[in-house]
This record gives structure tokens, C-alpha cells and sequence, in this order.
């Protein structure tokens, strides 16, 4: 997955325990390589926009939702609204 962040300042939590994170902000261009979880989630308070281009032409049926990773998620989430 490429994505180029339009407008805005995004937090992406990635890896397999979501245990790494990086800042995106408008004019980054961010790939994800197939297979890795990755949640991006944006705190800014303002609008975020980005394209969005997948190299798998099933790319909605190539989606695995992880619902062991959601309360891995949650504390991420809390720590970095905490910042």
C-alpha cells in the first residue's frame, strides 16, 4: 500500500504487535508493505485526506481484520491521546 497524506498529520501504528509508530504530515509519501498490521489514526483535530493506490487488484478482499490486535490498539490509542 502507497499513501500520500493530502492534508493533515497522521499517526501510524504498525508491526505485528502494533509496536512501532511513525508521524506523517501533509506531502509524505508512506508504503506498507503487504502483510503488515497497521492502524493509522488521526489525533490532529483537523481533517486528514490522502490517496490511497494498492498494487492488489482484490485489495477489499485481501483485507484481514485482526481482532486480537484491537485491545493492543486501545492502549496504543490511550498512550498516544495521553501525549
Amino acid at each position: 500500500t502507497a499513501v500520500y497524506l493530502l492534508a493533515g498529520e497522521v499517526v501510524t501504528l504498525y508491526g505485528d504487535r502494533l509496536q512501532h509508530r511513525m508521524t506523517n504530515r501533509a506531502g509524505d509519501l508512506v508504503y506498507i508493505p503487504a502483510g503488515v498490521p497497521h492502524l493509522p489514526v488521526n489525533l490532529s483535530g483537523e481533517p486528514a485526506s490522502a490517496v490511497i493506490a494498492r498494487t492488489d487488484p482484490n485489495e477489499q478482499e485481501s483485507v484481514v481484520l485482526l481482532p486480537e490486535l484491537e485491545a493492543i490498539a486501545d492502549e496504543a490509542m490511550a498512550r498516544l491521546t495521553a501525549v
